[in-house]
């Protein structure tokens, strides 16, 4: 059996930390999934911060680039938006209901940590960011009315980004998760020229 690859040691990691949290994640469970003795682990990452901010950058490039994904092209909007939210109450929904590790971070780790909450901020500055470039192309398109503030809506998104991965994450029902999306794309609806009702969100 060949060796395991640095990358798939800290993926391992990675999944340790998203499922128990960086507090309750033991130097002892990260020898026990990604194969390294206490002294490798040291000796490849520096320390257990380090590794985490290794797993937290990984997990980023490869998880919370595909939540993105629908907000990633230059002329996303409302469309995008939508599908983005859905995309979220879909895997918040889902059966293991761990959360998003960077929103999980942000409230757990960001305020005792500096480095970490740097990684954090980041990520929050460049979720704004794309979320208010498709509010803008939005209201370009009269999507939205002429006079919306979409540095306001975009705050107000990435709130709401945070509250529906954290409803997923918590006991809350799934009616629960389906009423917070409804409320949102319903805020959005009430942004256009000429305001239209919305159906039910559906699972």
């Amino acid at each position: 059996m060949g060796r395991t690859r640095p990358e798939d040691r800290l993926g391992r990691a990675m999944e340790v930390f998203w499922t128990k949290g960086y507090y309750d994640t033991s130097i002892d469970q990260l020898m026990s999934q990604t194969g390294l003795h206490r002294a490798a682990v040291y000796a490849e990452f520096g320390s257990k911060r380090r590794l985490f901010e290794a797993a937290l950058r990984r997990y980023r490039e490869r998880i919370v680039a595909e939540y993105l994904a629908p907000l990633a092209a230059p002329d996303a909007a409302r469309a995008e938006i939508d599908g983005f939210f859905r995309g979220i109450h879909q895997a918040a929904s889902a059966r293991k209901r761990r959360g998003c590790l960077m929103i999980n971070t942000a409230s757990e780790v960001s305020p005792h940590i500096r480095s970490v909450a740097g990684i954090v901020t980041r990520f929050l500055d460049d979720l704004r960011a794309l979320l208010r470039r498709a509010c803008v192309n939005a209201r370009t398109r009269g999507e939205m009315r002429p006079e919306t503030d979409a540095d306001q809506v975009a705050d107000y998104l990435v709130g709401s980004v945070l509250g529906l991965w954290t409803l997923g994450r918590s006991p809350a029902p799934a009616e629960t998760l389906r009423h917070y999306l409804a409320g949102v794309l319903g805020s959005l609806d009430g942004l256009r020229p000429a305001a239209r009702g919305r159906r039910p969100v559906t699972s």
